[in-house]
């Protein structure tokens, strides 16, 4: 008897011009974009700090971090959301950070036979490439993101 495919819930976090996969367990909250506040001479892809049940969130454009010279623009602030990420390296520092999603994200479950890994060279944001249905998605490397993070915010204390 084969066994039963494991279904993992999966966010389909839709960018500017690819999509990323987050599991369902790192996302702490889902929420319309709102105006940040900006932090002075931090790099382009660190667009600021959210104010979110207390605690200050750091924000940040994913393929502004993984390219380092692109454009950050939201094709509509309305449809704009801010995926709240749970911060995975157990700093004290940062329990939380967001991504910017062009659109709402799309909970999915996957299954290993949905999900097929891809030859195409991996950034340093990500941890692979795979093909789910017909589009290529980022696999996001959240421990790159979290020390990229970490790297700004301590610069500017």
């Amino acid at each position: 008897m084969a066994e039963a495919d494991i279904e993992i819930p999966t966010f389909i976090v839709p960018l500017q011009k690819s999509n990323i996969l987050v599991p369902n367990a790192a996302v702490a909250e889902i929420i319309p974009y709102e105006p940040l506040q900006r932090v002075q001479d931090s790099p382009d892809w660190f667009l600021g700090f959210l104010g979110w049940r207390g605690v200050q969130v750091p924000v940040v454009s994913f393929e502004m971090l993984t390219v380092r010279r692109g454009s950050f623009s939201l094709v509509s602030v309305s449809s704009a959301s801010l995926v709240i990420l749970k911060a995975l390296g157990g700093q004290e520092d940062l329990k939380f950070f967001a991504i910017v999603a062009q659109a709402l994200p799309r909970l999915v479950r996957i299954t290993s036979e949905e999900l097929f890994v891809t030859d195409e060279l991996a950034n340093k944001t990500e941890l692979s490439r795979a093909r789910y249905a017909d589009d290529i998605v980022s696999i996001p490397d959240l421990d790159y993101i979290e020390f990229s993070i970490r790297e700004v915010t301590t610069a500017n204390t």
